[in-house]
């Protein structure tokens, strides 16, 4: 069997990560729209980029 790669792993963590945080920031604070939507593309861009660079590593490039 196959085990799952680093990548992988950082996919599951961060969508958790992001569900997690978009809860605390919409229900949980009292921010306006424009911040939390600036807040969670903040975060999926930085995840995104985190996870290019971990396939990127494990596929030599």
């Amino acid at each position: 069997m196959r085990r799952l790669q680093a990548w992988q792993y950082l996919i599951g963590i961060f969508a958790v990560f992001w569900v997690i945080f978009a809860v605390v920031l919409i229900f949980f604070s009292d921010f306006p729209f424009y911040i939390i939507s600036m807040a969670l593309t903040t975060i999926t861009m930085l995840s995104l980029l985190i996870i290019a660079l971990a396939w990127a590593y494990t596929h030599d490039y």
